[in-house]
């Protein structure tokens, strides 16, 4: 049995049509969550790309051309960017000496 297809990999205009709308403002607004998208940067990605999955995987070259430099920076450093970050303490617990 074929696995389903993943969010990421489906069109942004898939679905049937009563729930196209849901489904296309779904992903738009995921898009509008990357830092320095507003709708009309949106509308040129949607419009660029065919899916969230190509739009993650575009190159900063790429998404340069179809939204800008500043943006395109802003949004390969958001999805280059580790999930967690150091924070150079030790989250061993400290144990008080008996005194």
């Amino acid at each position: 049995m074929p696995l389903p297809p993943i969010e990421m990999d489906l069109p942004f205009d898939s679905g049937p049509a009563p729930v196209d709308d849901e489904v296309r403002a779904r992903r738009r607004s995921h898009l509008m969550e990357l830092p320095g998208i507003d709708e009309a940067t949106a509308a040129r990605l949607v419009g660029t790309f065919p899916t969230l999955g190509s739009v993650y995987a575009a190159s900063e070259e790429r998404l340069r051309e179809v939204v800008g430099s500043v943006a395109a920076a802003r949004i390969r450093w958001f999805l280059d960017a580790p999930l967690s970050l150091p924070t150079g303490r030790s989250r061993r617990p400290r144990w008080r000496s008996a005194a």
